[in-house]
Formats: C-alpha cells, structure tokens, sequence
C-alpha cells in the first residue's frame, strides 16, 4: 500500500512542478507542493522497501 501511495505521490508532484511552466502567477505554490508531494512520496518509498523483500 505505502509503495501505491509513493507512485501516486511523485507523480502528483511531478504533474505540479511540470506545470509551472504555463502559470506564472503561482510558480512559488505549485512548486512548494511540488516539493512536499516528492519528499512525502520518497518516505512513502523508504518505509515500503523492507516489506518489499
């Protein structure tokens, strides 16, 4: 489950720091969320691994 919810998880924050390049207005939000949603997404992974093997 936590390795579903890291997919999930990088991929929103990589959807949002994409998508700074069409928004100019809040580039310093989306790529703050960007950021957590990566960094959330990479503990997500690290607590998965020692179930993985």
């Amino acid at each position: 489950m936590f390795g579903a919810l890291s997919v999930v998880s990088i991929g929103v924050g990589s959807a949002l720091a994409y998508m700074t390049r069409s928004s100019g207005a809040r580039t310093a939000t989306l790529e703050t969320c960007a950021g957590a949603f990566v960094i959330v997404g990479l503990g997500l992974l690290g607590a998965a691994l020692p179930h993985l093997s």
